[in-house]
C-alpha cells in the first residue's frame, strides 16, 4: 500500500494484493539485516525438541490442530479441568516431523507463564457468548480478536446466526452439561485466554509455556494433537 500525504493528511491511496509464492525475489537489504539478527540464536533455535504425526496448523476458525497442542500442554502442566487461549492466527504450519525450538517460538512468541483460575459456569457462557459475538458479529466493526476462542475440556454446540448472548445451544463440561453455580479450574496463557473480569483465584505459575511445551514433548513423542469437535455450529 503506497499512501499519498498533505498536511499530515492521507489525500490519495493506492493498494495490490500480492499473492505469496516461490517465485518472489526476497528483498536482499531486509534479508540480510534478518539474518544479522537471528545469527546469534541460530543453533539454538534449529534444535529439535520433538516429533509430530499431526499437521500442526491454525487454518481454522473454530478449533486447530496447533492451539490443541497448546492446550494439551496447559491440561497436563496443571491438572486443571479446562485449557484456554486465544484464537490468535499467525504462526507459520509444522508439517509432519520434526518440531523445532524456533516452531515451539513461532507458535506463542512471548513465552508468558501458564496461569490458572476457577471459573464458574455461568462465567464460561458469558466469556464464549462474547468470544462469539466478537468472531461473528454481523457488524464486522465489532469482529475483533482472531478466530473463535481455542478450549479443551468442553464442547460447545451453538449458532452462529443468532444474536448476541443467544448463540450457546448447549455447554458441556467433559460429559455433563454445564452447571451456572459450580466452579471449574482452568489453565490459560495471557489475558486473551482468560480476561480479568472472569474467574477468581487468579494465579501466574512459575513456568513458562515454552519450557512446558519442551517437557510435553519428552513425554509425548511422537506428538498427536487432533481436532475434537470442540466447537460445533448447528
Amino acid at each position: 500500500m503506497d499512501l499519498e500525504l498533505e498536511g499530515k493528511k492521507i489525500v490519495d491511496y493506492r493498494h495490490r494484493l500480492i499473492e505469496v509464492e516461490a517465485s518472489i525475489t526476497p528483498d536482499s537489504e531486509v534479508e540480510d539485516i534478518i539474518r544479522q539478527v537471528l545469527e546469534p540464536y541460530k543453533k539454538e533455535l534449529s534444535t529439535v525438541v520433538g516429533m509430530t504425526e499431526t499437521a500442526l496448523n491454525r487454518a481454522t476458525t473454530l478449533e486447530t490442530t496447533m492451539d490443541n497442542f497448546l492446550l494439551q500442554v496447559l491440561l497436563e502442566n496443571t491438572g486443571a479441568q479446562l485449557a484456554f487461549s486465544n484464537g490468535w492466527r499467525y504462526g507459520a504450519p509444522i508439517i509432519p516431523g520434526e518440531i523445532t525450538l524456533n516452531d515451539l517460538h513461532n507458535i506463542i512468541p512471548v513465552n508468558p507463564p501458564i496461569s490458572t483460575t476457577e471459573i464458574n459456569g455461568q462465567e464460561l457462557l458469558d466469556m464464549l457468548e462474547e468470544n462469539l459475538e466478537r468472531t461473528f458479529s454481523c457488524n464486522p466493526y465489532q469482529q475483533m480478536g482472531g478466530y473463535v476462542k481455542r478450549c479443551l475440556g468442553l464442547y460447545v454446540y451453538f449458532k452462529i446466526e443468532n444474536p448476541p448472548g443467544h448463540r450457546i445451544q448447549k455447554l458441556f463440561i467433559g460429559n455433563e452439561e454445564v452447571n451456572p453455580e459450580r466452579y471449574y479450574t482452568a489453565a490459560f496463557v495471557t489475558s486473551q485466554g482468560v480476561p480479568k473480569k472472569y474467574g477468581r483465584n487468579r494465579e501466574d505459575r512459575s513456568e513458562r509455556v515454552i519450557e512446558a511445551m519442551q517437557k510435553y514433548l519428552i513425554k509425548n513423542n511422537p506428538l498427536s494433537s487432533e481436532l475434537r469437535g470442540t466447537f460445533v455450529a448447528v
